[in-house]
């Protein structure tokens, strides 16, 4: 393993870099802070979706697919024919959320299928899980955006949200939710007065979990996934592999958490 601070010497050297469309930001921040430090490697960086990032390391187009899930099966396969076993896989970060009401609303806890329901319209009051005798309001963002992304994959397994969701940026669904006592959407962990977090159960039979950073980072609260790195199995340059371990080293690990992601515990980067 190469010390993440060395230098690679020697003509530039290019690292080409392609992934989900939520994680460009992200991809760029670490691009930037790596080639400030290592003037001799240049980065070529991508969106463009999991899929297509997949197909082009199958296709040996790319050193590494930056994406916000695991590889699926049929992505898989063509890697294995390409390279003869399953690409190399580096969890590098990750990407929770909290869900939120009203601070005056005495729900505490809510199942997936409680939030399906809610988000889906099917439950349309309160009361219909645990609540009082009022009107639900619900709030989320743009599927595009990296929580919105976790939220419809994670707990509405893809299916969309209801037409009568209000669709905020990010920043706004907060705002919204403490002036609305019959609010509820979803975010970053952050404190603000007037909304309180729930604790999330996966099934009606789970023991609640609150979410916090240390919780979303050990993927103890269930709305929480790692974001992952797929280099070819073999054979990787090594402009790849210095790369990726500073991707995880605590300089990489730091800029993940300014922009927006959980760190990964030591635990999971002493594991590649």
């Amino acid at each position: 393993m190469l010390a993440s601070g060395s230098i690679i010497s020697g003509p530039a050297q290019t690292i080409t870099i392609k992934g989900s469309d939520t994680l460009l930001g992200l991809s760029q921040k670490w691009a930037d802070a790596y080639k400030a430090k290592h003037p001799g490697v240049a980065l070529q960086v991508a969106g463009g979706g999991a899929p297509a990032a997949f197909a082009a390391l199958a296709e040996k187009k790319l050193d590494i697919a930056l994406v916000s899930r695991s590889i699926r099966y049929k992505e898989a396969e063509p890697c294995e024919a390409a390279f003869g076993q399953r690409p190399a896989e580096y969890k590098v970060a990750v990407s929770g959320l909290a869900v939120y009401v009203n601070a005056s609303n005495p729900v505490k806890v809510l199942t997936y299928d409680e939030l399906f329901g809610i988000f889906k319209g099917k439950h349309r009051n309160w009361k219909e899980v645990g609540g009082e005798e009022l009107a639900i309001s619900v709030y989320a963002q743009e599927t595009n955006s990296v929580q919105g992304e976790l939220f419809g994959e994670e707990v509405l397994n893809g299916k969309g949200i209801s037409t009568e969701v209000h669709i905020l940026a990010a920043p706004d669904i907060l705002k919204a939710i403490a002036k609305d006592p019959k609010g509820i959407g979803y975010g970053a962990l952050v404190q603000i007065e007037g909304v309180r977090p729930l604790s999330i159960k996966r099934a009606f039979s789970s023991t609640p979990v609150a979410p916090s950073e240390e919780a979303i980072a050990n993927r103890i609260y269930p709305i929480s996934r790692f974001v992952y790195c797929y280099t070819a199995p073999t054979g990787s340059k090594d402009e790849t592999k210095a790369y990726l371990d500073w991707v995880r080293s605590d300089e990489g690990q730091q800029i993940a958490r300014e922009a927006g992601y959980y760190p990964l515990p030591a635990k999971w980067r002493r594991s590649q």
